[in-house]
């Protein structure tokens, strides 16, 4: 299928009159050293309760930060959007490019239920196709489920729940295929660098690839995200995304963290070491049925009964996992997050434990025994009641 060579064809109309007055505003001028700058109203007296300086506004182009992403990605800068996390990116995409109530979005399941959430949000349908037995991808079913009406195909990769990647050909099949917008989620890609498609988007005029600071880079708490895309469409992202949603501290952080690269990749080699060893580890436990493998910072795992076991290990080990066994493909499944050496430790002694402390009887004896204590304290209270 060939690509509309026209980008204003992928817009609804009422985006690109949005557009057309965006860019009539955007020329602002450039303020030279010394120039006074009454112009907007912020304050002129330091920042209350620090020695910081934080009154003035961020940059809204991000431009340091842009600049040494570019280098570190290997593009240009008016091919990155820069937004408050990758959430915010999903959110502005899908608010850019679909009519609301009329176009829908392609989706797979299991994923991250943020896309569903924004496109709800805009009263679009949303098609999940059900993943392959090893969560590949599956070719026939996205062409056969492609209509008029889709206007985006949306893909996690790696997948945030299952931690797996599709192969990259299949990726570039479907996205060289589709006339439309094609958005490659690769918010948790940190830790298998080489499955990025980054490059691709050189030949491919409606990719659009979202990542992310949060994971190996460690600045979730000060969200940072990128979108990478060709420059006609990261022109109407900056035209359209809120223009001070990124904060000054987060943009210096990520471009400190930019200088230090080196560092984040000796954290991925470390964090996949860990994994590989939890995983050896949680593979001879009875309690355990099957580890999926992952290209993440996380595991997938099939246990005998993800709902008791998930509740044991928030109250009894005050440890919190992430019951995915309601979605399809993933019964009784729960996904783990890698942390650092102790805690991996303290989480795979709790999986050990499991077999004697969430077996049957010991349960049943549990239950029994909360309710005759609850008898007990009925008891207590109806006896000072009739004063005996």
């Amino acid at each position: 299928m060939e690509h509309t060579e026209n980008l204003n064809e992928w817009l609804p109309r009422h985006i690109r009159k949005l557009v057309a007055s965006k860019a009539a505003l955007a020329k602002e001028p450039i303020l030279k050293e010394g120039f006074l700058n009454a112009h907007r109203p912020t304050g002129l007296y330091g920042t209350v309760g620090t020695d910081k300086d934080h009154s003035q506004r961020p940059d809204i182009k991000a431009t340091r930060l842009k600049e040494e992403l570019a280098a570190y990605v290997g593009l240009d800068t008016n091919q990155i959007c820069i937004g408050n996390g990758s959430t915010e990116l999903v959110d502005l995409v899908i608010r850019t490019f679909c009519n609301p109530g009329k176009d829908r979005i392609l989706g797979f399941q299991p994923s991250d239920p943020r896309m569903a959430h924004f496109a709800q949000m805009q009263a679009l349908e949303v098609d999940l196709l059900e993943l392959g037995h090893h969560f590949e991808m599956p070719i026939y079913e996205v062409r056969k489920n492609i209509s008029e009406a889709t206007k985006i195909l949306f893909i996690e990769n790696p997948n945030h729940l299952t931690g797996s990647c599709f192969a990259n050909f299949d990726i570039v099949d479907v996205a060289t295929d589709f006339d439309g917008i094609v958005v490659i989620d690769e918010s948790a890609i940190d830790y298998t660098p080489d499955q990025s498609l980054v490059s691709i988007i050189k030949d491919c005029s409606n990719v659009i690839i979202i990542q992310s600071f949060s994971r190996a880079w460690g600045l979730a708490g000060l969200p940072i995200g990128m979108a990478y895309a060709s420059p006609e469409i990261i022109q109407v992202l900056n035209l359209l995304k809120p223009p001070f949603s990124v904060n000054t501290v987060a943009q210096n952080m990520a471009t400190k963290a930019l200088y230090v690269a080196d560092q984040k990749e000796r954290i991925v080699t470390k964090t996949i070491e860990e994994r590989e060893q939890v995983k050896l580890a949680l593979e001879k436990l009875p309690a355990v049925l099957e580890i999926f493998e992952s290209e993440t910072n996380t595991l997938l795992l099939r246990v005998e009964d993800a709902d008791i076991m998930t509740e044991h290990l928030k109250k009894e080990e005050l440890i919190h996992v992430l019951n995915v066994s309601n979605l399809p493909g993933l019964e009784n499944c729960i996904r783990i997050t890698i942390g650092k050496g102790l805690d991996n430790m303290r989480l795979v002694k709790a999986f050990k434990d499991m077999p004697s402390k969430t077996a049957g009887p010991r349960l049943f004896w549990k239950a029994v025994s909360g309710t005759l204590r609850q008898a007990s304290s009925f008891l207590g209270v109806f006896k000072k009641i009739l004063g005996v």
